[in-house]
């Protein structure tokens, strides 16, 4: 037997962190609660986008740049409540929340787990990762490749549940496609390729060096935002066993934690530290890591630094809130435009087009009426048109040359069967029958 044979004999148990499992729990159910959520909100329709439409899609209605109040309320809580967020808790959103970390907190794990933790080094600073010579097969290599592959079809899919409806998904899954699904083999490949080159080679580089989200989250944390502190003055008790550095999965060490650093406030560290003095006979009290706001010595308030940090920001989101309920309370279901329709095909100057738009995912049927001139001056292609869901219609009306003279003020009507009633006003102006 080769003696890299009998190192491979040799069992080999990785070193445990204490007391990150309990954190670890909380933060993956939080993680794959948000996942979940991303794939549940496209499904249940309560936000997509309507490329066909250029619109939202929310619940059953679609939400246009034209509902103003809508849209500029929503992004406005978005911004400003984002901006609360780190102004207050700092940069938990990428611990606790963001997807990218959860994927490549998973990658990491699976890799240590069939490699060995040597081969977890990403970096730009030349060092290469090493497989473990124990793990060092090709079994393990194809089990990692094959995984990182299945988690990038199956994650691939989610951003096209935001493009496309579940049954068109469903289709090109089944490979019985509608006609919306088939060019959707490109652009599901240009995914998975995206996400797997991420899974397989980016993971925390992104978090680290190239997202722009993190850049932007720096403009707003401060000494005050929370963040781990290492209490120093019982510099004494510390073991300078490593365990929070072996912790973190970013190589940071929470003892020379900095404003600007790469930490995402996920608590593996803190939880080591208390779980190593707890069980600690030499050690008393809690660990010497722990979330703060605030540089001095006195903890700040936590309400009182709350408010005192998220003042203007919580302004700026009651103000999106309110012009989004207001938007809401003034949201029009359908909207009617009538003008000239000389630029369409097959008409002439006699004739008007009446646009009708039906803004909610359902079937409706509009009636159309004419007030202001005698049924023998005008024709309507239609009198009622029916929509099976969200979408545009034009219906012309058509003038007669033999109308009277002179300026007519009209009034077109439309009303739906579910309530809605509109009125147009129009001004023609008739030349009269030419001698």
């Amino acid at each position: 037997m080769s003696a890299e044979e009998q190192l491979q004999q040799i069992p080999i148990q990785q070193e445990h962190v204490p007391g990150a499992q309990s954190v670890h729990r909380w933060r993956r159910i939080s993680q794959w609660l948000v996942v979940t959520a991303l794939v549940l909100i496209p499904i249940t329709g309560l936000f997509r986008i309507d490329m066909m439409a250029g619109a939202f899609h929310m619940l059953d209605y679609q939400v246009s740049f034209s509902d103003i109040a809508i849209v500029m309320g929503f992004w406005m809580m978005m911004a400003t409540g984002l901006i609360f967020l780190y102004s207050w808790a700092g940069s938990v959103f990428c611990g606790w929340i963001c997807p990218q970390n959860t994927i490549s907190e998973w990658a990491n794990a699976l890799t240590a787990k069939l490699l060995g933790r040597r081969a977890l080094v990403m970096d730009v600073t030349g060092m290469q990762m090493q497989v473990a010579r124990r793990k060092d097969k090709l079994l393990n290599k194809a089990v990692l490749f094959g995984s990182f592959l299945l988690i990038s079809m199956l994650f691939a899919m989610v951003p096209l549940l935001y493009f496309f409806e579940p049954h068109v998904i469903w289709s090109f899954i089944s490979m019985h496609p509608v006609p919306l699904a088939e060019n959707l083999l490109w652009i599901y490949l240009v995914c998975v390729v995206i996400i797997l080159i991420d899974v397989a080679a980016m993971r925390h580089l992104v978090c680290k060096y190239m997202c722009i989200y993190r850049v932007w989250q720096h403009s707003f944390k401060t000494q005050d935002t929370l963040h781990i502190a290492y209490d120093e003055t019982r510099s004494d008790d510390c073991a300078h066993c490593n365990y929070c550095v072996d912790s973190c999965f970013l190589d940071i060490d929470p003892r020379q934690a900095q404003v600007f650093d790469s930490c995402i406030n996920c608590g593996d560290c803190v939880a080591a530290c208390d779980d190593l003095h707890s069980k600690s006979k030499k050690m008393t009290g809690a660990g010497l890591l722990s979330f703060k706001f605030g540089s001095g010595d006195k903890k700040t308030n936590g309400l009182g630094s709350l408010l005192g940090r998220g003042r203007a920001a919580m302004a700026g989101t009651l103000l999106g809130v309110f012009i989004f309920v207001v938007g809401i309370m003034n949201y029009q279901p359908y909207t009617l435009v009538v003008d000239r329709a000389e630029l369409l095909a097959n008409t002439t100057s006699y004739d008007y087009r009446i646009n009708v738009t039906h803004k909610r995912y359902q079937p409706a049927v509009v009636h159309f009426k004419i007030i202001g001139l005698n049924a023998n001056d005008y024709v309507l292609d239609e009198q009622n048109t029916a929509f099976k869901s969200a979408g545009r219609k034009d219906v012309l009306l058509h003038f007669s040359p033999k109308i009277k003279k002179g300026l007519h003020r009209i009034t077109v009507q439309a009303s739906s069967d579910d309530g809605w009633q509109a009125s147009f006003p129009l001004v023609y102006f008739a030349e009269g029958v030419k001698k």
